[in-house]
């Protein structure tokens, strides 16, 4: 996953998998079958292991919409401390190989779409709360969220400028007012 995060799909070659995974050809292709099918493994093993992250996130025992503001904010530190220049794995994978792959382009959605209902459960919680208009819609404030976090790391991968995340996170987070 590392290296198809870094590198891409179409510029990872057998050979850097193999390296990554100290692992012969026969062996990766005993394993795993394809550099299709580890790639599409990977992408499973992203959307299991690091967007479950995001899950969790509406179980915290915080309110809310803190829990909301923490996840732009969490975004925008990623994008800017160094290592964030790789973006999201579904991010890029979404661009790169979603339109082209069928298989691909479904799991980019399934982990896309693990953060809609995160952020859907924290907006109806919210509500619930009175930290946001009970007359807004929680599934459309969920989607337009999951679009303006991925948004953020899209941009943060060529601008990590962190005025300009924290200003497009800024006023994403006023649809909650």
């Amino acid at each position: 996953m590392q290296v198809f995060w870094s590198q891409g799909y179409e510029a990872t070659s057998v050979s850097d998998l193999m390296q990554a995974m100290g692992l012969s050809k026969s062996s990766l292709y005993e394993t795993f079958g394809s550099k299709h099918d580890l790639f599409l493994a990977s992408l499973d093993h992203y959307k299991d292991n690091v967007t479950a992250q995001v899950r969790s996130a509406a179980e915290l025992d915080a309110p809310a919409r803190q829990v909301i503001v923490s996840m732009f904010r969490r975004a925008v530190d990623r994008m800017t401390d160094g290592s964030g220049q790789r973006g999201c794995f579904l991010n890029n994978c979404s661009v790169e190989v979603g339109p082209i792959d069928p298989e691909a382009a479904e799991r980019c959605w399934a982990g896309l779409a693990v953060m809609e209902e995160a952020f859907h459960r924290l907006v109806a919680r919210a509500q619930e709360e009175g930290n946001v208009a009970a007359g807004k819609d929680p599934r459309q404030l969920a989607r337009y969220l999951t679009g303006a976090v991925n948004g953020i790391m899209v941009i943060g991968k060529v601008n990590p400028d962190r005025a300009v995340l924290d200003d497009i996170a800024g006023v994403a987070l006023t649809v909650l007012n």
